[in-house]
């Protein structure tokens, strides 16, 4: 039977594309303009996962939730919230939400999401739990597809926050580390952050390069390349599995899931 899902929003042409989309999936989707109306369709047709924002007319995410959680028929649905502020995040972390999705909510992302809750309910996730943090979009992809292909549950970043906050949320077996993440957060640091948790402390963590010395195209770029390695192998990585290839990844990961 195909799983009902209900998307909460006030913003009609978003919430159109992301029914769309769900629905090429083999989804069945339901929609609200506000809380209120979500909590109506709740308590009349059962859902599998809710997707809601936060500032809603009438009534919002935070009123919505409280009401699901304190419902014991309800209490068990998954929420996905969607909301691009700190503060809010953190609020609903508290609440004990796992699953958060940015503003705009972009469709490709909210399908990637709903596939990984579907399959973390059906599979052991303790087993072959692991998330991806990669510079670039498209590598992560491919290295979701051939994680999932494999039987593991994946979730994927290009953003080094979201991944340490969803690591300690998730507390997954293994995870994948691009050693050239730019930005406020390198790689290194993304490694120490996480290395500080105690509660992460099984956890594997597999740096690789997107990027082979001959696409790089200068000796600066190569020895930029050799030191973000070292970096993150004295900040605490576990190995480095060399560049990404579709031909070869799973062979040189595959050992990290026995």
């Amino acid at each position: 039977m195909a799983k009902r899902i209900l998307i909460a929003d006030d913003e009609p042409t978003v919430v159109a594309l992301a029914k769309e989309k769900l629905e090429e999936q083999g989804y069945v989707v339901a929609t609200a303009r506000n809380g209120k109306e979500a909590w109506e369709i709740i308590q009349n047709a059962p859902v599998d996962l809710i997707v809601t924002d936060v500032i809603m007319p009438m009534m919002d995410g935070v009123d919505l939730y409280k009401e699901i959680k304190k419902t014991p028929r309800l209490a068990g649905i998954p929420i996905v919230i969607i909301t691009d502020n700190r503060i809010f995040r953190e609020s609903f972390q508290t609440l004990g939400v796992e699953h958060f999705l940015p503003k705009p909510l972009d469709a490709t992302k909210l399908i990637h999401k709903v596939e990984y809750i579907f399959t973390c309910a059906e599979l052991d996730v303790k087993n072959k739990q692991c998330l991806v943090l990669g510079a670039s979009g498209e590598v992560n992809d491919e290295m979701v597809k051939i994680l999932q292909a494999q039987s593991c549950v994946v979730g994927a970043s290009t953003d080094p926050i979201e991944f340490i906050s969803n690591c300690l949320i998730l507390r997954p077996r293994v995870i994948f580390v691009d050693i050239l993440i730019k930005g406020d957060i390198p790689s290194r640091e993304v490694i120490e952050a996480l290395k500080r948790f105690t509660r992460l402390g099984g956890m594997e963590i597999l740096v690789f390069t997107q990027f082979a010395p001959e696409d790089i195209g200068s000796m600066q770029g190569i020895e930029e390349l050799r030191q973000s390695k070292n970096d993150c192998l004295e900040s605490g990585a576990t190995k480095y599995i060399g560049r990404f290839t579709r031909m070869t990844f799973w062979d040189m990961v595959k050992d990290s899931f026995d």
